[in-house]
């Protein structure tokens, strides 16, 4: 019962496409850039025999700026294909005798469609919903790119000021983990303005700190309410403003008094509060704090509010990777962590055992669940596989870790537990699963302790698959532990 300590390729290649395909783009500023990087991505792990990209052109429309194989091939895509890529839907035509099959997904950034990737194939299979949904996530990344490149572009139109702002866009999306590009955030921040700077990041009617740069009262990860009105104002503003100004109107981005939003409301977020949005949407504000007489000037203010819309996206970024990386990690059906996410923290583990932490790893099998899925239908077999990981998970630590092995087979990765404990843990989710299926389905499970005579993780497993396999044979529905 023991397989490669690995994902399916198909599958984890994708998710590692959209991994470095997000790296990438963080860093590609030029639009001439990014279609190439788009299409070698993708060309990875989607077969075609043409590639294109096309970018909303205000005087012209829909307008194919990239393409790469054979010219002339699919039909253009018409009002009602570009109709399903506006509300977020991908187009899929089967392919003929002389006519390619087609793929497209749209570019869509708040609401709007920037334009669509289209794949072409003209031998081999039809495209499949996977490769859709493949596409789809290829062009989520590629349409926050195409919206980071149209502010870069604008940004280096304006001089010495746009040079800095491209410099401090840059720092922000060197890195895609959150944490570290709200610190970035908070410290170019303070570079343009006096005082000291907080990142606010909102969290439903409420933000949170969670970046500072220079003293300040604020604890970091404090939260402090959100009140209707604030966002009732906020959503307005960005819904009015000038689409060249990104979200700031043109009144309050050349005229405005220290206090942006000078009312008492975001009074706790800071002297001065900018808004971080990305079309209507909020994510979160840069809070300056400042003495009386040393807040920040007016064109310190202005510049804050045209460096919002890239931190803001820098933020975006962040929440899109991890993302990404969850969904690499996790088993799309009982959302649990898939075997990828198991095996990095069984060699976590494992080396942690190794310097005296005791280590207990259960392998889980449901028993006779063929034949329960040829009596109750597939869609019975998936929801007894969910109510089981619902189990599991309420059974297992928060410290140690519950995932889907494959098919109808678990693990739990119990940290600082011995045979005993790794046994006791078992069989209560052995019994659980007795009391839940009423007998209709059972459990058999091999529990294996780890001991200094290990040398790999692998070996941890064999020993509890060994004994799951005495537990099938003796009759099933019973807990084994591993021979010493």
């Amino acid at each position: 019962m023991v397989a490669s300590l690995s994902l399916l390729p198909s599958l984890a290649e994708r998710y590692t496409v959209l991994l470095d395909l997000a790296r990438t783009l963080t860093s590609t500023l030029a639009p001439a850039a990014l279609c190439p990087e788009v299409h070698a991505h993708v060309g990875r792990v989607l077969p075609t025999s043409a590639f294109a990209i096309a970018l909303a052109d205000p005087a012209d429309g829909m307008r194919e700026v990239f393409r790469a194989g054979a010219a002339g091939g699919a039909a253009a895509l018409t009002d009602t294909e570009l109709e399903h890529l506006r509300a977020g839907d991908f187009v899929l035509r089967a392919g003929g005798p002389g006519t390619p099959a087609l793929l497209a997904a749209p570019l869509l950034r708040q609401e709007r469609l920037l334009g669509w990737l289209a794949a072409e194939r003209k031998e081999g299979p039809s495209f499949e919903a996977a490769d859709a949904h493949f596409l789809l996530a290829v062009g989520g990344l590629a349409s926050v790119a195409v919206d980071n490149a149209r502010l870069f572009a604008e940004a280096r139109r304006r001089g010495e000021e746009a040079e800095q702002l491209q410099s401090i866009a840059r720092d922000l999306n060197a890195s895609l983990e959150i944490l570290e590009v709200a610190e970035r955030i908070a410290a170019r921040a303070r570079e343009i303005g006096r005082g000291s700077i907080l990142v606010w990041l909102r969290e439903g009617a409420a933000a949170r700190a969670i970046a500072r740069a220079g003293e300040t009262d604020v604890a970091m990860l404090e939260e402090r309410p959100l009140p209707p009105l604030v966002l009732e104002r906020i959503g307005a503003v960005a819904a009015a403003a000038d689409p060249a100004r990104h979200g700031v109107p043109a009144d309050v981005a050349e005229t405005a008094p220290v206090g942006e939003l000078d009312d008492a409301l975001l009074a706790g977020l800071g002297r001065v509060v900018i808004p971080l949005t990305l079309g209507t949407r909020l994510i979160g504000f840069l809070g300056v704090e400042a003495p009386v007489g040393q807040a920040p000037t007016p064109d310190q203010i202005r510049m804050l509010r045209r460096m919002a819309p890239h931190a803001a996206s820098a933020l975006e970024n962040a929440r899109l990777h991890a993302e990404v990386l969850r969904l690499s990690l996790t088993d799309p059906l009982v959302q649990l962590p898939n075997r990828r996410q198991l095996d990095i923290f069984l060699e976590k583990e494992f080396e942690a055992a190794r310097r005296g932490r005791p280590l207990c790893f259960v392998l889980y099998d449901l028993d006779r669940f063929k034949q329960y899925n040829d009596a109750h239908g597939h869609r019975a077999g998936d929801i007894a596989l969910i109510r089981f990981a619902d189990i599991l998970r309420a059974e297992t630590r928060a410290m140690n870790l519950a995932a889907r092995y494959g098919g109808e087979e678990f693990a739990t990765v119990l940290a600082g537990t011995n045979r005993l404990g790794g046994l006791a843990h078992a069989e209560r989710v052995r019994r659980r699963i007795q009391a839940e299926f009423k007998g209709e389905l059972s459990i058999s499970a091999g529990v294996a302790e780890f001991t200094s005579a290990m040398n790999t993780a692998i070996e941890l497993v064999v020993e509890a698959d060994r004994a799951l396999y005495r537990a099938k044979m003796d009759g099933r529905n019973r807990v084994y532990v591993a021979e010493s």
